[in-house]
């Protein structure tokens, strides 16, 4: 479980499944991202779409094991510190 305390957001308990959510969503956005090389590989265009179709499902199949792993709370805890990068210093 995560629990929110003073010092931000503490890891707590399930620590095993959630770097085992991390990793999945490591490689579902490594997947993910790679798709576009799949079309330099020297295949009938076809069989080149078909393996970019696979590779895309697989990739969200990953991202929706992860976010098991990981549970609601290690899935916000995730997503709000991606996009704090994008949020404005105040």
């Amino acid at each position: 479980m995560i629990e929110t305390g003073n010092n931000g957001v503490v890891l707590k308990g399930e620590n095993k499944k959630f770097i085992i959510g991390m990793v999945f969503l490591g490689v579902s956005f490594t997947l993910y991202f790679c798709i576009p090389l799949i079309f330099f590989l020297p295949y009938n265009i076809k069989l080149l779409g078909s393996i970019a179709f696979a590779a895309y499902i697989v990739s969200w199949g990953l991202t929706g094991i992860a976010v098991f792993f990981m549970g609601k709370e290690g899935y916000d805890f995730v997503k709000n510190k991606v996009f704090s990068i994008f949020k404005r210093k105040k």
